[in-house]
């Protein structure tokens, strides 16, 4: 599961999530998510085409030895 941490940074907060290996997540972008900054599908009640960003970590590959 995504980890999310806030810290502040030279006067402003600033957000951190770390992600496993395939994961996957969606950051908001019409900035109403009550969850901000990951998206909790509040955009589809807006009058906007605004969705999220989907965010994905890669797989981690398996070295053929």
């Amino acid at each position: 599961m995504a980890k999310i941490t806030t810290e502040e940074h030279n006067g402003h907060l600033r957000t951190i999530v770390e992600l496993e290996p395939g994961e996957q997540i969606s950051l908001c972008r019409c900035w109403k998510s009550g969850k901000f900054p990951i998206c909790d599908g509040t955009h589809k009640t807006l009058e906007s085409n605004v969705g999220p960003a989907r965010v994905r970590a890669p797989e981690v590959k398996q070295d053929a030895t």
